[in-house]
């Protein structure tokens, strides 16, 4: 069961965040906050297996949340709570160390299964996010014919400084639409072996990141 710390912008979201994770099963309930400053002792001492946090907060944003995570003794994952997946600063709060996001439309459908899925390091990713990923890793889609063959999910040879075929094929399926079961059904896989190479895929991107920084 994963301990989960919310971060949300105003008081609203969070309480009506924190009622809903409070009635299910299958996630507990670390603490909460509405800013990060007020946050970080209580980071440190609660451990929470995850933070999921606003993009934007009072005073802060996910890019430095992503950066306190990190240099706490135990970092949690991160989850990012945007209201759509083509938010500008959302694959950058991917790239700076978050782990998977979840699309939130106020109602609060999917949040414990978003929460359920990272524990068990998996994500997702949309189709403009993964174009977005592509470009980063500095390499083209591959031939749509050769992704969407069983064989592709096996190929294991470099397609770039980071990332073998196999990853630049799953991407390349992702940018053209398919859904995640539609690419599990191609490569004979299980959806969830598909959702861990995601999360995979984006801790590529914060290695990438990384060496930005020191170069």
């Amino acid at each position: 069961m994963p301990t989960v710390y919310l971060l949300r912008l105003n008081e609203l979201s969070l309480q009506r965040t924190r009622s809903q994770l409070l009635r299910v099963s299958g996630v507990e309930l670390a603490g909460s906050s509405s800013t990060l400053t007020d946050a970080l002792d209580e980071l440190h001492t609660l451990a929470p297996d995850i933070v999921a946090s606003d993009l934007r907060l009072v005073d802060s944003h996910a890019m430095r949340v992503a950066h306190e995570l990190g240099r706490l003794p135990v970092r949690p994952q991160l989850l990012l709570l945007a209201p759509t997946a083509d938010d500008l600063q959302l694959f950058a709060a991917l790239s700076a160390g978050a782990n998977a996001y979840h699309v939130d439309d106020g109602s609060g459908a999917g949040l414990v299964e978003a929460l359920t899925r990272l524990h068990d390091r998996r994500a997702m990713l949309s189709p403009q996010l993964s174009r977005q990923a592509l470009a980063a890793f500095g390499i083209e889609r591959s031939p749509l014919v050769m992704a969407r063959q069983s064989a592709a999910a096996l190929d294991t040879t470099p397609a770039g400084r980071q990332i073998d075929q196999a990853s630049r094929h799953l991407l390349t399926l992702l940018a053209q639409g398919l859904l995640m079961a539609e690419i599990a059904t191609l490569w004979r896989l299980q959806v969830a072996e598909i959702e861990a190479r995601i999360w995979r895929l984006v801790r590529l991107l914060h290695v990438r990141s990384r060496e930005l920084q020191i170069a």
